[in-house]
């Protein structure tokens, strides 16, 4: 791993807060593997085999019908982990995961991580803090589906998914992935969009959607 690629991943905020020892342990036992855009990381019901933190690029994750549609859950850029859950139930892979772009991902097997929580059970409670977040996200964005406006979803979710993102930086995603996080037609997804565009709030591109005002999304995801 290279410095810039650790300074990714010091920044963010579960790693950050993690003991010494468990940053070096997971920077020791880690590697990193990389991803050409849209090739699959694992896939519903593969067996689990340790966790991921996104290094560059962001990754998709996703379910697939009976019939063969997708529907995008969310997406995991840089900084972030993912891939907690079965280290918990020792069950199988849960959703589909792929690089929506190219990506470096920081790997750390699973071998590795039960060895050090039988050695030291200690450590559960830091897992099940990154296990914590993304529970209450979820829980946020049930309350959103429940509660809250079409324009207000729409503007939720690309200030969530521009979060972790440098200011102007293109969130790579369809108007149908946004239509399938947010619950929503494609048809109503592309009036609130370029409701969005004459407000100067966003531009958009091929599969491509920039954030220009983050100010201006916070007020109409916020409007009564």
């Amino acid at each position: 791993m290279t410095p810039q690629q650790q300074n990714v991943i010091e920044q963010g905020h579960w790693f950050k807060n993690r003991s010494a020892y468990l940053k070096s342990f997971l920077l020791t036992q880690g590697k990193t593997l990389s991803l050409k855009a849209q090739q699959s990381l694992f896939l519903r019901g593969d067996k689990h085999d340790g966790i991921y933190a996104v290094l560059s690029g962001v990754v998709r994750i996703s379910g697939v019908s009976n019939e063969g549609k997708e529907a995008v859950l969310s997406f995991i850029d840089s900084s972030l982990w993912f891939g907690e859950v079965t280290l918990f139930d020792g069950g199988l892979r849960t959703h589909d995961v792929y690089a929506q772009t190219d990506v470096v991902l920081f790997y750390v097997p699973q071998r590795e991580l039960e060895q050090l929580l039988n050695n030291q059970p200690q450590y559960w409670q830091e897992f099940g803090l990154l296990l914590a977040q993304k529970l209450r996200l979820m829980f946020t964005s049930m309350e959103d589906h429940a509660l809250l406006s079409a324009e207000q979803k729409v503007c939720n979710r690309l200030l969530m998914l521009s979060e972790h993102t440098e200011h102007l930086t293109p969130l790579v995603l369809s108007q149908q992935q946004l239509a399938d996080m947010t619950y929503l037609t494609r048809q109503t997804i592309n009036q609130i969009l370029q409701q969005l565009v004459s407000l100067q709030a966003i531009s958009l591109g091929y599969q491509r959607i920039t954030v220009l005002d983050k100010q201006k999304l916070q007020a109409r995801a916020t409007q009564a």
